[in-house]
């Protein structure tokens, strides 16, 4: 048995025993929106279902690869809301896609293919292509 001491180890090299700890992981496509009404939509492997009554999804929404706040976390600050939208096979070279760097602002959807729909409830869009989960923070 390997013993690891996270203070021992650079936040990246932490990252890489965390995410190898648990698999398959299940994958949280979040979509978001800005006061500006720019639509962001963005991977989330740190992401699972904590119970049901009331009904509990947590995502980890922090810090990029650079140090800088997620759009998806500075989008939450500003509205609140978020769609999740569950990942699926037939979904995983999209997804990828999403999770490239793109400038805040930019469309995921667009940049994808996914097709935005308008959610019943919130200002974020979903995606006919898959399940989804509507909840304001």
């Amino acid at each position: 048995m390997k013993t690891v001491n996270p203070t021992d180890l650079q936040p990246t090299e932490f990252y890489r025993f965390m995410i190898g700890t648990i698999g398959p992981r299940p994958i949280a496509f979040a979509s978001t929106i800005d006061n500006q009404g720019n639509v962001n939509l963005s991977p989330f492997s740190f992401f699972n279902v904590f119970g049901y009554n009331p009904p509990t999804l947590v995502f980890a929404p922090s810090i990029n690869r650079y140090g800088h706040k997620k759009h998806t976390l500075l989008n939450l600050e500003e509205v609140g809301e978020v769609v999740i939208n569950v990942v699926n096979y037939a979904m995983v070279e999209q997804m990828s896609l999403a999770s490239a760097e793109f400038e805040r602002g930019i469309n995921e959807f667009d940049k994808t293919g996914f097709t935005a729909i308008p959610s019943a409830i919130i200002r974020p869009p979903g995606s006919p292509n898959h399940r989804q989960r509507s909840s304001a923070l």
